[in-house]
């Protein structure tokens, strides 16, 4: 359908026609007066082509360096996947500060600097807090010193209790955690801010790798050792986390600990029909079948017979043959592996209309047109094939270069009418609006086909559409007519009885240019003076559907009304078999 603009164009193609109307001899200047009398946008859009013009003219050496500037915002088509687990520590933590978070399990180790509240209960009752001193004991008034460090909170509460009911008879003790002490660790390696930081007592690796920003570019995600005493005593990996539901390291921090990222081990690169596309790390006891675990396996339009290993050998890349996905649990990584398994080409294809079963289909490579109407269970009863309307993503961008095309050969012929006549015909104002619908007339994409003939295949797009219309007992009939309209068609009725039928041509109508738009989107152009259809060897049947479109007589030269022909067919063309839309140029 014609598409509906909020501000007409028509200003715009009559003021650069003016504009560009002046002769290189006289030089005649634009009233301001005329401009100022436009709307803004409009007169915006004037003053910048005729700025575009005037720079255009005064070009006329091309500068040296401009090759330059040649798709240097071109980008470069590499490979940015990220490695897998890279993501996992975006979420850093922003401050380097402690944070106490009191409310510990039972198998916290306490030691100095962490703060116990105890209370005591019965005949004698009391809370205090006590802090763990250096030398790892607390002082509890007529008890004395108990030794708590390197206990766990619940050894720590067992043997207050037993102390408190040794020394007090009838009163129980309850022991909690009131403040965590700080540690100090060291995060090395390849850490993305290798350094010394200072956590609360209760975290682990993850917590000192979060503070210290993840893992570098050259650091492993496989084998974070955690260090204590120059023994490693504990070891993560983030890749048992992500895809096992791992809980990671449970090994509380303790100052003096070392969290050490070593560096990073062989990478593999998996590409095409996986569920998780990416960069994945494997250990040297792991092999290629790992790799596809952790991407989650294959997507379902996996082409096992298409598998590609490429491998990094001596300077070059080269093909190890992989006949079955099998094989990877067999072969160990090596450093940037590559694999690949194609896809198959899948289409995405809607039908709709008048079949059996309407709707949106995957079809695979190579099928047709009838293979998509045999999935959607054929036609109904009252189907009519002939006006079967296909659209094309690739037809429709190729139209619109077209288009754009033509517009632009219009609108130039336009100005040059302007510029050999200052004082325009009456023509000029339909030529602006022909322009103003042929700029604003969508491309549908639209691909004639002929359904009854299967010796030709049409193979099927991703995207494609395909509409199946009802059958018509009508043929539509625009323009300069005497009577427009919808007429009951008539078996073997001619161009002359459908403008009979019709009442006539108006005296203003064109009867050298009547289209005929047919229900399968083809669009012929017949001229009555001559009695002939214009570049056809043969005269056409007006089948139920057509829609017969007579314009306004445009009284200019050859190559003018050359280009009127061409903008009605396009037009038309486009707009398919919406009879509203046609109704919306009959005036032109």
């Amino acid at each position: 359908m014609v598409k509906i603009l909020k501000m007409s164009r028509v200003y715009l193609f009559l003021i650069i026609a003016f504009s560009l109307s002046i002769s290189a001899q006289n030089q005649q200047a634009i009233s301001q007066d005329y401009l100022d009398s436009l709307p803004e946008d409009i007169k915006e859009d004037v003053m910048l082509r005729m700025n575009e013009k005037n720079s255009v003219e005064k070009k006329v050496y091309r500068s040296i360096d401009s090759s330059s500037d040649l798709k240097k915002d071109e980008a470069i088509d590499e490979d940015i996947s990220e490695i897998f687990g890279s993501d996992f520590f975006d979420t850093i933590q922003t401050s380097f500060m402690p944070i106490n978070s009191p409310n510990m399990d039972d198998s916290y180790i306490v030691d100095f600097g962490d703060v116990l509240k105890i209370q005591l209960t019965g005949q004698n009752s009391s809370i205090d807090s006590y802090q763990i001193e250096r030398d790892g004991s607390i002082n509890l008034s007529e008890i004395g010193k108990l030794y708590v460090s390197g206990l766990s909170l619940s050894k720590v509460s067992d043997l207050v209790s037993l102390k408190v009911s040794q020394s007090y008879i009838g009163t129980e003790a309850y022991v909690s955690l009131e403040n965590i002490r700080d540690i100090s660790i060291l995060v090395s390696g390849e850490a993305f801010n290798p350094g010394i930081y200072t956590l609360n007592g209760n975290s682990n690796m993850l917590h000192a790798l979060h503070v210290a920003g993840g893992i570098s570019d050259y650091g492993t995600y496989r084998d974070i050792r955690l260090i204590r005493d120059k023994k490693i005593i504990d070891n993560l990996d983030i890749y048992d986390i992500l895809t096992s539901g791992g809980a990671g390291s449970n090994i509380r921090l303790r100052t003096g600990d070392v969290v050490f990222v070593g560096s990073r081990g062989n990478v593999v690169n998996l590409e095409g029909a996986f569920k998780r596309i990416h960069r994945y790390e494997l250990l040297p006891n792991e092999f290629l079948s790992d790799a596809v675990r952790y991407a989650n396996g294959t997507s379902y339009d996996a082409d096992f017979s298409t598998i590609y290993l490429n491998r990094l050998l001596d300077g070059k890349y080269e093909d190890i043959p992989i006949t079955n996905i099998s094989q990877f649990k067999n072969i160990k990584p090596y450093d940037q592996d590559r694999i690949f398994i194609r896809r198959h080409s899948f289409r995405n294809v809607q039908i709709t209309g008048s079949v059996i079963r309407p709707g949106s289909y995957k079809m695979v490579e190579g099928e047709t047109i009838h293979n998509l109407i045999d999935r959607a269970g054929g036609y109904t009863e009252n189907a009519y094939p002939e006006g079967a309307i296909y659209n094309n993503i690739s037809s429709k961008e190729v139209n619109t270069m077209a288009n754009e095309r033509l517009y632009r050969e219009f609108i130039n012929r336009l100005l040059e009418i302007m510029q050999l006549n200052n004082n325009p015909s009456s023509d000029f104002s339909s030529l602006s609006i022909l322009a103003d619908e042929l700029r604003n007339t969508e491309p549908n994409g639209r691909i004639i086909i002929d359904l009854f003939d299967k010796s030709t295949p049409v193979f099927v797009q991703d995207n494609d559409t395909l509409f199946i219309p009802e059958k018509s007992n009508s043929v539509y009939i625009f323009g300069e007519i005497i009577n427009p309209g919808s007429l009951i068609y008539k078996a073997n009725g001619d161009l002359d009885f459908y403008l009979n039928e019709a009442s006539g041509l108006k005296d203003s109508a064109d009867d050298d240019s009547i289209f005929i738009l047919l229900p399968n989107g083809r669009t012929s152009q017949f001229s009555r003076k001559r009695n002939i259809f214009v570049n056809q060897s043969k005269s056409i049947n007006i089948p139920p559907g057509s829609v017969i479109f007579v314009p306004r007589k445009i009284t200019n030269s050859n190559a003018s009304r050359l280009l009127v022909a061409q903008a009605y067919a396009t037009i038309l063309g486009n707009l398919g078999l919406s009879v509203a839309s046609i109704n919306a140029i009959k005036n032109n």
